[in-house]
């Protein structure tokens, strides 16, 4: 077994000092302390990652998460390697990749191995740091129709020549994986999934700890991630449920990951990335920038998907983020009705003028997002 205080430190090094204050005022310093985690041949400042997740995690979003800082590595949104290659989508999930600042990864999803290997190669081509690949999508649309996403956690032996094909059109280029704990609470794979894609050549996996049939409405299951841990020699990420500072030190207390990626808490909070980086280097913990700095952010990050798309697509493309500011904020319901049927930049003005609060009236509290952030939208 992989002990916490002492792990490989491609696996990330971690040692016990304090309790990290979990408001974030810096008063705590971390429980834990992690060294930077590597990838293969890639390796990341922090152990903390951006999750994909469609229909968000696009080029407007990801500079704005560069901005604030902490994050070791962003993916763009998931894309169907299938629907690429056969030319029956459009891979603007993939714009401004190429001059877009390192590491930067992307997440395919398919069952098919000859496509994964193809889109890979494409990928190469356009300077991706890491391929994922997808095996925890829990959408019946994908598991059913398709045959992909978790539905392939029954058959590690698929999952393998996936990993082998990608592999082999990734090239030097490290290739992950993402999965759940297996398809039911009553088929739990995990294990036998993360050892068919290390052997395949996978230099880390991702484990979301729920199964498919859990969807969101059950407790991440951390012993479950540190079995996954002990049976492979790669670095096991950790991801479900980490929404702060202080649940990533637990997640990782717990589950002996050797790093951590967060996918809904980032879109109400883009800052959560620095507040955990912070407490992992047992550092002060940043304060949440200020309800006027959010509003300022707001305007920016809006301002930037106009110029990029005009208007009033632009609009339309920011109110879901904008519905996605002030969790837990009292007397915000307001904004956010008003705010999701904005009709083009003159209206968002006039919303954010009118009806975004500048003074809170209580503590921010996680929201309880109903995201599910492993899915695609194709």
């Amino acid at each position: 077994m992989k002990d916490l205080q002492t792990a490989e430190a491609t696996e990330g090094v971690v040692t016990e000092t304090s309790q990290p204050d979990s408001k974030g005022t810096g008063e705590g310093s971390a429980a834990v302390k992690v060294a930077p985690l590597k990838l293969g041949p890639l390796e990341l400042t922090t152990p903390v990652l951006q999750a994909p997740i469609a229909g968000f995690t696009d080029l407007v979003f990801r500079r704005l998460v560069r901005e604030l800082g902490g994050c070791g590595l962003m993916y763009t949104e998931m894309v169907s390697a299938g629907g690429w290659i056969k030319g029956t989508i459009s891979p603007e999930r993939l714009f401004g990749v190429v001059d877009e600042p390192k590491p930067l990864g992307v997440q395919l999803w398919d069952r098919e191995p000859e496509m994964v290997e193809e889109a890979a190669r494409r990928l190469v081509d356009l300077g991706i740091s890491i391929v994922d690949l997808n095996f925890g999508c829990p959408k019946k649309r994908i598991m059913g129709k398709q045959g992909a996403g978790a539905t392939l956690l029954r058959d590690p032996a698929t999952i393998a020549r996936m990993v082998e094909a990608t592999v082999r059109g990734a090239g030097e280029v490290p290739v992950t994986a993402k999965i759940r704990l297996g398809p039911h609470p009553d088929q739990i794979t995990a294990c036998d999934v993360a050892r068919a894609a290390e052997s395949a050549g996978a230099v880390a996996i991702t484990v979301h700890g729920r199964t498919a049939k859990d969807g969101y409405g059950v407790p991440v299951n951390h012993e479950c991630i540190r079995e996954v841990v002990d049976s492979v020699s790669i670095p096991v990420i950790a991801n479900g449920d980490v929404s702060c500072a202080e649940s990533a030190v637990k997640t990782l207390q717990n589950t002996g990951a050797a790093g951590v990626m967060v996918a809904r808490r980032c879109l109400s909070a883009p800052w959560v990335f620095r507040e955990i980086t912070a407490a992992l280097r047992g550092e002060p913990i940043p304060e949440p920038p200020q309800l006027p700095e959010q509003r300022e952010q707001l305007l920016r990050h809006h301002g930037q998907l106009v110029e990029l798309h005009g208007d009033p697509f632009g609009t339309v493309l920011m109110r879901k983020f904008a519905a996605r500011y002030l969790g837990g904020i009292r007397g915000a319901r307001a904004f956010r009705s008003e705010i999701t049927v904005a009709k083009d930049a003159a209206d968002f003005r006039r919303i954010v003028d009118t009806l975004f609060p500048l003074e809170a009236d209580e503590e921010p509290t996680v929201s309880g997002d109903d995201l599910e952030e492993d899915c695609c939208t194709e």
